[in-house]
């Protein structure tokens, strides 16, 4: 079978035709110079659009009532990019004000016409969440406290009233680059918040102070699975993956010692199947992909994958995913296996995070 027949679900050569998989994949990405794109992928795994931007690119979400695609610069940039897909086209970048910056990811309310982001307010390093209106152009109309420190990925809930929001726990400011300003300080949590006046509803810590929790999926039942980059030492033995439902403890996932090593502490996309039944987790230090049954917390595969980047999950099973090579695969779990199968393949370095529709 060929790549277009793997990717829209042709049957090259016959006259029956299935649905494509997937409509578009949209995802910043990297050319071996080192310039920076937002791009999208038509079903057949081509590039229908590459536009350069002056930041790198971290997130993206999907709009369909303005059909749009926002993508957030990389921590500590300040951009967001919108792309009307209809037309292929950057229509607006947005800044944040000078003492705002995104931390490279938001999500939209249901009915499309909010934007919320996480910042941090470098004048004291708190985290925020950016309340913008989608109406016209973007702009910021309110924002409230994200519960703590370097807020990252986040989430509504089925609910379509609360958001859960990932804070790292780690201070930095742009004038000092990446660096971690609060290493024996550090105060991570998963955090639950009204969308409506930024309340907080409930506060989760980890283990250690020390586990970042960074990017976060939510399943039909309101089911969190999140992931830890944690900046102690290599060898100290600590959960990178765990899940979370109101109103109970945290629950964390099951780690052999040989991934956990291989893991190097990192991961980055969290991605739950649509059944509510597997979570795949990108670990690009570690160059794999890991899958974990939700219910037993039990890892039950890991795949190869250099530089693996972003995972989201597709419509009917399944996930697509992404590395720092130009690789898009689908992924499927089929016969107690994880099976990989080519999209894309390109020159282009894609970034940790894809948005699929």
């Amino acid at each position: 079978m060929s790549l277009l027949s793997l990717a829209t679900g042709y049957n090259v050569g016959c006259i029956v035709k299935q649905p494509p998989v997937f409509k578009a994949v949209f995802s910043g990405c990297d050319d071996t110079a080192g310039n920076h794109y937002i791009a999208q992928l038509t079903p057949a795994g081509e590039i229908a659009v590459r536009i350069k931007v002056p930041l790198r690119v971290h997130g993206s979400v999907f709009v369909p009532q303005i059909n749009s695609a926002l993508f957030f610069a990389r921590r500590p940039g300040n951009h967001l990019y919108q792309l009307d897909v209809g037309a292929g086209r950057l229509v607006h970048t947005l800044l944040t004000a000078p003492d705002r910056h995104f931390y490279g990811h938001g999500v939209v309310s249901a009915d499309g016409e909010t934007l919320f982001a996480t910042e941090n307010n470098i004048t004291d390093l708190g985290g925020v969440i950016g309340v913008y209106s989608l109406a016209g152009s973007p702009r910021k109309v309110a924002e409230f406290p994200s519960g703590g420190i370097g807020p990252h990925q986040l989430a509504l809930l089925p609910d379509q009233k609360t958001l859960v929001v990932a804070n790292g726990g780690m201070a930095t400011h742009p004038t000092s680059g990446r660096s971690v300003l609060n290493l024996d300080s550090m105060a991570p949590n998963l955090a639950y918040l009204s969308i409506k006046d930024g309340e907080l509803l409930e506060l989760h810590e980890p283990l250690h102070h020390k586990m970042s929790i960074r990017h976060l999926d939510v399943a039909a039942d309101g089911s969190v699975v999140f992931g830890v980059q944690y900046q102690g030492e290599l060898n100290d033995m600590v959960p990178l993956v765990g899940s979370h439902k109101r109103g109970e403890p945290i629950r964390w996932f099951d780690l052999p010692v040989t991934t956990h090593g291989r893991a190097k502490q990192y991961t980055a996309s969290v991605a739950i199947d649509n059944a509510g039944r597997y979570v795949v987790v990108s670990c690009p230090r570690g160059n794999l992909l890991g899958c974990w049954d939700l219910a037993s917390g039990r890892l039950i595969q890991q795949l190869d994958s250099p530089d693996a980047a972003g995972v989201n999950r597709l419509q009917h099973s399944g996930w697509i995913s992404s590395n720092g090579y130009g690789d898009v695969s689908l992924l499927t779990y089929t016969d107690q296996r994880l099976k990989r199968s080519a999209v894309a393949h390109s020159a282009l370095r894609w970034d940790n995070h894809l948005t699929v529709i």
